[in-house]
Parts: structure tokens; sequence; C-alpha cells
């Protein structure tokens, strides 16, 4: 059974559960994953043109349906998806429907007509993209109202989900959290940091996507303003494109080009050995709600400069406040990473046993993960 969490009861059957979100998201796989482990039975509901990568669990099937999209006539184009997952749900028959973000995976809940649905929700799919339209902001509202459980993960982004309409009752704090027996502290790999070529130099790790929203071009600003040994590491992984390369142009033009190690994408049992090879993480949204890779840097012991979110301050102000940084502010965050990598031995020791009770306290997957699974039961029970 997984990782140290409750196994359920010999009274409790497996549950049937169907699930809306993106395959391909590591941070979906392990929450499906760890439900299929628990023996649960667990149905991925996918968009008929959405490639699924390997790597997923052999007992997790996969339905299509035909989804909404703008490219269709709009009422018809809801009309289509609602028959199309009609048909899928009365071939899977759930126990529970949980659409891992609202947009797009909330709103087909929602069309479905089926309940119980459940809607975890990420943060920019509350912060950011319901502000953009009128429209967004009301199918935003009609899904959460209509849900029968609202999953957040931060304060901030239980305030933002009752603000556009979830009901107080139904919402529940619940965090993805980490696997605390691989996301571990240790020394920096030796072999690692060789094959990336960065032996004596100190270690900037930003661990985010490259698009937009997460502001590398503030982390190449911060490194030109540090000493020439220090270097940063970025993963290609699911990177826009047009963001890649402007990223590029911007490190060349700050003279920065030796200094910047762009990896492909990175695996997830090989990020902890990431985290470890960092002297420092740095992740600087212009939104956000709890990032895993914030958890996952706390539970390896490392240090981390963040942008000064209020999702972020919840985890890290008694922490380490300095640590935050007001958002596309460069000199603040070049001062603050100096700070970081300037810290004495003893004291990164002490930050860093902090942080990992942190992340035991609040953010242990397994534990996490299990109440997730006794919520569903007391959803499917109220609904028989």
């Amino acid at each position: 059974m997984t990782n140290g969490a409750p196994s359920p009861t010999a009274t409790d059957p497996p549950l049937s559960i169907a699930y809306l979100g993106d395959p391909n998201s590591i941070h979906f796989r392990r929450w499906v994953s760890f439900m299929a482990e628990r023996g649960d039975r667990v149905t991925l509901i996918v968009a008929d043109d959405k490639q699924v990568e390997v790597g997923l669990p052999e007992s997790i099937a996969i339905e299509r349906f035909t989804p909404f999209t703008s490219r269709r006539f709009r009422p018809w184009g809801v009309i289509v998806a609602r028959r199309s997952l009609h048909r899928v749900i009365a071939r899977v028959k759930p126990d529970v429907l949980n659409a891992h973000y609202l947009t797009v995976h909330g709103y087909h809940a929602w069309i479905s007509g089926f309940h119980p649905y459940v809607v975890t929700l990420w943060g920019s799919d509350v912060f950011i993209t319901p502000k953009k339209s009128w429209l967004a902001a009301l199918v935003a509202r009609i899904t959460l109202r209509a849900a029968d459980m609202v999953m957040v993960n931060s304060d901030a982004l239980l305030r933002g989900a009752l603000a556009l309409g979830a009901r107080p009752e139904r919402t529940e704090m619940i965090q993805f959290g980490v696997d605390l027996t691989r996301f571990t502290p240790g020394p920096a790999p030796a072999e690692l940091r060789a094959r990336l070529g960065l032996t004596g130099r100190r270690v900037v790790f930003s661990p985010r996507n490259i698009t937009p929203l997460y502001r590398h071009h503030v982390v190449l600003g911060a490194m030109a303003r540090l000493p020439p040994d220090v270097a940063v590491v970025f993963s290609r992984h699911r990177a826009q494109e047009d963001e890649l390369a402007a990223i590029e142009r911007r490190a060349a033009a700050l003279g920065l080009t030796d200094r910047v190690v762009i990896v492909p994408e990175i695996a997830h049992a090989e990020m902890p050995d990431f985290y470890r090879l960092a002297d420092v993480v740095v992740s600087i949204p212009a939104s956000d709600s709890t990032a895993v890779t914030i958890l996952e840097s706390l539970a390896c012991e490392k240090q981390i400069v963040a942008g000064d979110l209020p999702s972020v301050r919840e985890w890290l102000w008694d922490l380490d406040s300095q640590a935050l940084v007001p958002i596309d502010d460069v000199e603040a965050t070049a001062a603050a990473l100096a700070r970081a990598l300037n810290r004495g031995p003893e004291e990164r020791a002490e930050l860093g046993r902090r942080a990992r009770t942190i992340v035991e306290t609040r953010a242990d997957q397994a534990k996490s993960l299990a109440n997730v699974e006794s919520l569903y039961r007391r959803l499917a029970a109220g609904h028989r």
C-alpha cells in the first residue's frame, strides 16, 4: 500500500473514480496513480484528440469523449460534449467524478450533469482565467456553485473560490503533497553536476515551466547581478517555444550563455537530485497557489526564493520572510538569491530542518490523498 497512508478497511469496497484532467501532468498522474494503487477503479476521461503519454499504471483505464471547444457553434458544442460524456459515464458508472482544474475540465464536469462531482482547483484557473471575460467568470461561477465538493490548497485559493461562487460548506483544504520517501535531503550528486557542466559552480534551480507566467526573464536579470560562479538550471519541459527563444536571446544579451543550463524534460524520479544539486531554488510566477515545487524544495531542505504572493506566504513567511520578493523586481530577486547563496552551512542546515518539518506536518502526500479517498467515500455514500 502507498507510503504509510492508512489502508481502506476490509469493509470498504473499491471506489469507481472518474477523472477529467491533463493526463500528462505529473501532479495529476501522482494523484490518480495513488488512487489506483489503493485498489480503486480509476478511469481517465480524455478528449478524443488528446495524446496520452506512456507511463500511467496499467490498471488505469482511458475513455475518450468529444469535448466542447470554441471552434464549434457554442450551443451545439455543449450538446455534443454532454451527450458524449453521458455515454462514457454510463459505461464507467463512477461513484465520483473529479475534475482537476476549473477551466475546461471543471466546465466539462458541470456539462456532464453527473453528480457527485468534485472540482480540484490549481491556481490560475481561479486567479487568472475567470478574469479574462464575463463569460469565463459566469461559467466558473456556475461550475463551482453546482459542484458537490471544491478542493483548494491554500487560503488564498479558498478566498478566490468563494468569491467565484463556491459554497463554503462544500470546500475542503487538500494538498497534493510530497512523497516524503522520495524527496529527501542529501548530498549534491557529483555525476549530475559533472554531466551538466556545473563542477565548481553554485547552482540556482528554476523548476517552473518556461512560459511568461513564471518570469524566467526576471531570474536572468537577477543572475546578471550575481557573481560569475553562479549558474542557473532551467527545464525545457512544456516550454513555450517563443518564450524559450526569448529566454535564450536574453541570456546571450546579458552575457550569461555559459551560466545558463537548459536541460530536457526532467524525469520525476530524477527531480530530487536536481533539488539536491541546487544551492537555492527560485520560483517567482506572477500568480500561484501552493506550488508543488516549493513543497518538494522544502522536503529536500533547500533554500527558496519565491514571489511574495498570498498563497506562498502561507508556507514561507514564518520560515524565512526575507525569501519573499515582489513580483517582477529584479533587484530584490538578486538580493534574495545573494543572501541565500552566502548563508553559512549551520544556518542553512537549521533552515533546512525547519523546512522539512513544515512539509512533514502539512503536506505529506500519503496522508493527504488518503484523506481525499475518504472524502470521495463520503460523497458517494451521500448520493446512493
